[in-house]
C-alpha cells in the first residue's frame, strides 16, 4: 500500500458546454475512471496523523466564488441539530473565515471543519453538508486565436497540489494512494450526484458518454493483454492493474 507520485499521464477530453457554449470543459478522464473511493472510516489515515479520525477535513474547505457561498448558505440552512453536531456554534459564532491569504473558507472548530460530525454523533459521523472533494473544478479565462473569450472549466484530480504550498506537507493524501482505489464504480459514476451539480445534467452525460467509451477500450485492451494500448490509455498509477 503506498502513495503513488502524482506526476503521471493523464488522458484528457474537452467538449463544449451544451448549455453555454462561452464555457468549454475540460476533463481528468484518467481520474475521472479510476477506482478511487472514500474510505474515510474505513483505513483513511488522514491529512493529520496527530487527527487521523477528521480524515481531511481539518482545515475546512474553501470557498470557490459568490455563487459556492449563497449555495453553501443556502443549504447549511436546511441542517437540524440532528444531523448537524455545530449547529448552534456555527449559527452563534460563524460557519466561515478567511485563510492566511484571505480566502474565505469553512470555519476549522475544535480541530476540525464546522461542518464535520465527530465519531459517535448520533445524526451520523463525518460532514454533515455535502462536499465535492477530491473533484476539483477550476475556472480559467482564455482568448481563443479568433479573440472570442470562453472560460476553460477543468473538472480534475484534487491532488495534493490543490491544497496550495501546504500540500505536499501533509501526513497521507488519498488520491493517489493505493489503498483509496478499491471503489467498485468509477469516480465518474459514483460521484455522478456532485458532477451533475457541478455541470449540469447535459454536460454530465457527454462526459459520462466518453468516460464509458474509455472503459470499454481499457477492457478491451486488458483482455487482448495488448500491453502498449495500455499504457498509452495512462491508466491512473493507483488503481489496480486487474
Amino acid at each position: 500500500m503506498v502513495e503513488k507520485n502524482q506526476d503521471f499521464p493523464r488522458a484528457w477530453v474537452e467538449f463544449v458546454d451544451p448549455e453555454d457554449d462561452t464555457n468549454l470543459y475540460r476533463c481528468d478522464l484518467t481520474w475521472l475512471t479510476s477506482r478511487w473511493t472514500c474510505i474515510w472510516g474505513n483505513g483513511c489515515k488522514g491529512i493529520d496523523k496527530e487527527n487521523p479520525d477528521v480524515g481531511c477535513c481539518n482545515l475546512g474547505a474553501h470557498i470557490a466564488d459568490k455563487e459556492d457561498l449563497k449555495n453553501t448558505k443556502k443549504y447549511a440552512a436546511m441542517l437540524t441539530p440532528e444531523i448537524w453536531q455545530n449547529h448552534k456554534e456555527g449559527h452563534k459564532n460563524g460557519m466561515f473565515e478567511k485563510d492566511d491569504d484571505g480566502a474565505k473558507k469553512t470555519r476549522a472548530y475544535n480541530g476540525a471543519c464546522i461542518f464535520h460530525n465527530r465519531n459517535g454523533f448520533e445524526g451520523g459521523d463525518g460532514c454533515s453538508l455535502c462536499w465535492e472533494l477530491p473533484i476539483r473544478r477550476t475556472f480559467e479565462e482564455v482568448k481563443r486565436p479568433d479573440d472570442v473569450d470562453i472560460i476553460v472549466i477543468g473538472i480534475e484530480e484534487y491532488n495534493r497540489r490543490g491544497w496550495g504550498p501546504g500540500g505536499e506537507d501533509l501526513d497521507w493524501y488519498c488520491t493517489t494512494a493505493t489503498e483509496a482505489h478499491v471503489g467498485a464504480r468509477a469516480v465518474y459514476q459514483s460521484y455522478e450526484p456532485e458532477l451533475t451539480a457541478l455541470m449540469g445534467k447535459k454536460a454530465y452525460k457527454i462526459l459520462a458518454d466518453h468516460c464509458a467509451a474509455r472503459e470499454e477500450m481499457i477492457a478491451a485492451a486488458k483482455a487482448s493483454d495488448n500491453t502498449r494500448a495500455i499504457k498509452y490509455l495512462a491508466i491512473h498509477p493507483a488503481t489496480p492493474k486487474s
